[in-house]
């Protein structure tokens, strides 16, 4: 047994598990990792009592632990880096074992055979190191800062994320962003150094720091412990770098040159019009940075610090050829990273960075000349994270963090447009819409406002006996939204310009007034605001206890407890759930016993939040008024240097169409009070295996099935029939759980005032359940890095399909999260079913990286993906024509209709790119080094069409837009990125 253990020892320290597609992980904490085996005689008996003595080799952290009566020892939440272990034991010779890598959420497995001190050894006989962790069920990523510059790889999160398999990337209108096992992009969560930094206003986007400042990534796609939860997607833990007790100085440069850039191609309507001008989009991003770190006391307190300024500029043909678009931000970033080994096994980390971001975009109009004001765009914010971890016995740790977490929400233009200019939206004669005035699309609608997230929790870790580790935790998060909504110009209104069509009989207008006989043109003027601070407060508990069965079978079974209360502008509650009870339970069995094979399984149950959108559109003070008049003309006043067609206005047509009145609307009224929470539940089999020193494989199967959700739905058509008027609050919405009945408090004297709670059947409110099911298998070999070389290779084969993606909407780029368009009527949910936007039935991933010389490394990264569901949008439908909505209907020239549910338009392009590599290191002199890089992104320019325009019908139901089918979004093109990086 022992020659058949240590036999394979170098092979499980050459192999690197960092590429492999289940690198399976313990339940630890988001910023550390383990150190963990057994101390055993050379009859294999296990030695208790032995001293196990552990140090970061770069900080002179130590910690120190003695193995139980089964030789067996653990050490919890160390610090990422390279440990040296010493043991000693009474009678046997010390032994040391150098370079244990610790990753995060990582266990490293280390079980040592101890030499009777003095006695003639006849065999070597030392140290494994596990090739991977055969106790853990979880699938997740892990790679490093350093395994990532072998690689072409931009340098973004989202980037890493894609390396994982079942990720892909997610609409483009979002922003950067993946998806994760089919969910939409807005139901992910990420954490920098254990603070929770995802955006949760709508769930797009996370708080950020230069890529050079991280020190190492894990990226969770599924199977996760009991202590992540509010996510339905995907987790992604990131580690900065931290100081050592070696001084180091340096910065880096990197410099993308539009010269060397591609451009996508032109995309035409079904007429051969020009639809997008790429032909003159340019790039230039310029950005580098400089650090410091070192020992402020040597083996106690270290620093590291990173200054970046930061110029990106960007240029764009937009709006079907007629708009030139300038962006341009200068934006520095500035962290910090404090490390203090207080004593041994207890230290404090503190964190700070600002990520502070100011955006300016300037837009001419090409055919009139006109320069529309600028949209100023501002996000990021100041972060704090302070944390303590201590050892407080053997068997007993302990981490405690709190965090600040800021992101700016701003979006306005400069104060001279907001006192002048109107937006306003020309439709005569023609049949698009177009933007003129002095007010760009981007900056017509104002937005002032700031998140906050203040965020606490424990996390303890107890060893109970050989058999039983539990760790268990609190997590609080006070969430804050700041938001000040309204249009700009003089009386905070924006115009939109019709032709009535028929001037003898009119056109019926939402507030249910026609335009009067004979007039052929008219206004419609829109008046919206919001604004307040809205909270929004959650709490978890969680336990979860490993269970050593056997020596070769582990069970993870965890609980864990959540708590959401959505509040509304003044401190009441709207929506709150609690007693949400998410259970997790993993198997892994190590089939032979030997930690090169294992069989795993995960079953689990995640639930989202409701994001603080929901609080500002659905529980503030909103004003939303629209109001309509006969257009006699047009004016052309100069405004702000420019000419505007500023509207000529004759008699008001009927009332107002009050959407929204301003005030705070009753909670009862817009929300079910027996609201349930929206959750997914998991389950994934796999196994994974070595097949040599050098090459592993694994296959993976994982099914998810989203048994919740909550939307907004209109009751109105309910009320109608039963009560004769609509349900008050503009529209007649209420938050819900779609197909499901729903308790609320209606208006039944129709006196416009809710009086009586109800329950309506959720039958006869005639929309259907929301479901979204992602299915996969995922196919993986890797090879570690061994030779100067590895290579990792990945199969995906998944389906997503349902009626819903989830949180956002890709069909329309909407961000509204709980509040899309989908379930606003039972109508528009006709054909709803079918494969989802995130569908991708096909994703080939290959990366690697060969060393040609001690200096020279080149890297390859290739990705193959099948393409996007395709629609074809109606207007209307056999059941009639909604307010507003895209429907599975199309009109033919007879007026009967064909049915084109949900992906049955064919899909977009296959989307095929290479990226390259080289890198150069050169050691100048002693204690000076330079890396020169060159990387190349889609190597053969590949210009796949990633999305299409999806909308059939234009104006009136049979009415063909000659834009559908149309291109509406290339695949990047080539482009060439140089760094250089010094460090002394």
């Amino acid at each position: 047994m022992i020659k058949k253990q240590f036999r394979r020892s170098l092979i499980a320290a050459s192999v690197s598990t960092l590429f492999a597609i289940s690198v399976p992980t313990f339940a630890a904490s988001n910023t550390d990792g383990t150190i963990q085996g057994s101390v055993l005689s050379q009859t294999e008996a296990p030695l208790s009592n032995a001293s196990i003595l552990i140090k970061n080799k770069a900080t002179g952290l130590t910690r120190s632990i003695t193995t139980d009566a089964t030789g067996k020892y653990r050490i919890p939440r160390l610090p990422i880096g390279s440990y040296t272990i010493t043991i000693t034991a009474d009678g046997y010779d010390e032994k040391v074992i150098d370079d244990v890598m610790v990753t995060i959420g990582g266990n490293a497995e280390v079980t040592s055979v101890m030499n009777v001190e003095g006695m003639e050894r006849l065999s070597v006989v030392g140290s494994r190191v596990a090739a991977f962790d055969t106790t853990s069920s979880e699938s997740s990523l892990v790679i490093s800062q350093a395994e990532i510059e072998r690689l072409p790889l931009p340098k973004d999160v989202t980037s890493v994320a894609l390396l994982a398999p079942g990720t892909t990337r997610g609409d483009a209108r979002f922003g950067n962003f993946a998806s994760f096992g089919g969910a939409s992009v807005a139901e992910n969560a990420f954490f920098i150094n254990g603070l929770n930094v995802t955006n949760f206003r709508n769930g797009l986007g996370f708080s950020n720091v230069p890529f050079d400042f991280y020190d190492q990534f894990e990226v969770k796609t599924g199977g996760y412990g009991a202590e992540f939860g509010r996510s339905t997607g995907g987790v992604v833990n990131a580690v900065v770098k931290r100081g050592s007790n070696d001084w180091e100085f340096g910065g880096n440069v990197r410099w993308r040159p539009d010269s060397l850039s591609s451009n996508a191609p032109n995309s035409y309507n079904s007429n051969g019009d020009l639809y997008i001008d790429n032909s003159n989009d340019s790039n230039d991003l310029y950005e580098g940075n400089i650090y410091a770190s070192g020992p402020l006391v040597k083996d106690k307190l270290f620093f590291f610090a990173m200054y970046q300024p930061r110029s990106n500029k960007s240029d764009a043909i937009t709006n079907q050829g007629d708009w030139e678009t300038s962006s341009k931000s200068d934006n520095p970033f500035w962290g910090l990273k404090l490390d203090w080994n207080i004593a041994e096994n207890h230290t404090l980390e503190f964190l700070g960075f600002s990520d502070k971001d100011k955006s300016t975009t300037k837009t001419n109009v090409l055919s009139t000349g006109l320069a529309l004001s600028p949209a100023v765009d501002e996000s990021g914010g100041d972060n704090y994270v302070l944390t303590y971890t201590g050892q407080l016995t053997d068997d007993f740790t302990a981490k405690l963090l709190y965090g600040i977490n800021k992101y700016s929400l701003a979006s306005t233009t400069t104060s001279d447009v907001m006192d002048q200019c109107n937006m306003i939206i020309d439709t005569r004669d023609v049949a698009e819409y177009y933007y003129n005035g002095c007010v760009s699309s981007d900056a017509y609608f104002v937005s002032e406002g700031e998140d906050e997230r203040k965020e606490f929790r424990a996390d303890f870790e107890w060893v109970i006996n050989e058999s039983h580790t539990l760790t268990f935790g609190y997590d609080q998060e006070n969430n804050k939204s700041n938001s000040n909504q309204f249009y700009t110009g003089p009386g905070g209104v924006y115009w939109v310009y019709y032709d009535v069509g028929n001037p003898a009989v009119g056109a019926m207008l939402a507030n249910g007034t026609r335009t009067p006989v004979g007039v052929t043109q008219y206004a419609r003027s829109r008046q919206r605001t919001v604004g307040g601070d809205f909270k929004v407060e959650s709490q978890a508990i969680y336990i979860e206890d490993t269970w050593s069965v056997t020596d070769d079978l582990t069970l993870s079974i965890g609980l864990r407890w959540d708590s959401f209360d959505n509040m509304n502008s003044v401190g009441d509650s709207f929506a709150k759930i609690d007693d949400m009870i998410a259970p997790r339970i993993g198997a892994s069995w190590d089939i032979n016993g030997d930690g090169e094979s294992k069989l795993f399984a995960n079953i689990g149950r995640y639930y989202l939040p409701i994001a603080s959108n929901t609080n500002v559109r659905l529980s503030g003070n909103e004003f939303d008024v629209r109001q309509y008049y006969v257009l006699e003309g047009t004016g052309a006043d100069v405004i702000n240097g420019a000419t505007v067609p500023t509207p000529i206005l004759g008699d008001k047509i009927g009332g107002d169409s009050v959407l929204a009145d301003g005030e705070i609307p009753d909670t009862q009224a817009i929300v079910d009070q027996e609201l349930d929470p929206m959750y997914q539940d998991e389950i994934i089999i796999g196994y994974q295996a070595m097949i040599n020193e050098d090459w592993s494989w694994g296959i993976k199967g994982t099914q998810r099935k989203l048994n919740g959700a909550i939307d907004d739905m209109t009751i109105s058509h309910w009320t109608e029939d039963k009560y004769g008027c609509e349900h008050p609050g503009g529209g007649g919405y209420v938050l819900g759980n779609p197909g499901k009945d729903m308790t609320v408090k209606l208006d039944t004297d129709c006196d416009g005032v809710v009086d009586t709670m109800e329950t309506i059947p959720g039958a006869e409110l005639l929309y259907p359940e929301a479901e979204r099911t992602y299915n996969a298998i995922d196919l993986n070999l890797a090879r570690g890095w061994s030779d100067d070389w590895t290579m990792n290779v990945t199969y995906t084969w998944s389906q997503s399909y349902g009626n819903t993606e989830g949180l956002v909407k890709s069909d329309n780029a909407q961000t509204d999260a709980g509040l899309t368009q989908d379930f606003d009527f039972p109508i528009l949910m006709e054909g709803a079913d079918g494969y989802l936007p995130n569908d991708r039935r096909h994703m080939l991933k290959v990366f690697g990286a060969y060393a040609l010389t001690e200096n020279l490394t080149v890297g390859a990264n290739l990705s193959v993906e099948s393409g996007r569901p395709r629609n074809k949008f109606g207007i209307g439908s056999p059941s009639g024509i909604p307010d507003y909505g895209d429907t599975y209907y199309t009109m033919n020239e007879d007026g009967s209709y064909d049915y084109n549910p949900r992906g049955s338009a064919g899909r977009t392009d296959w989307v095929y790119r290479l990226d390259l590599s080289a890198s150069y290191t050169w050691e100048v002199a002693k204690d000076l080094d330079v890396i020169l890089k060159a990387n190349v992104y889609n190597v053969f320019n590949s210009s796949a069409s990633i999305r299409k325009y999806e909308y059939f019908e234009l104006g009136d139901p049979g009415q063909l837009d000659e834009d559908y089918g149309a291109t509406t979004a290339f695949q990047t093109p080539r482009y060439v990125e140089f760094s250089a990086s010094v460090k002394f």
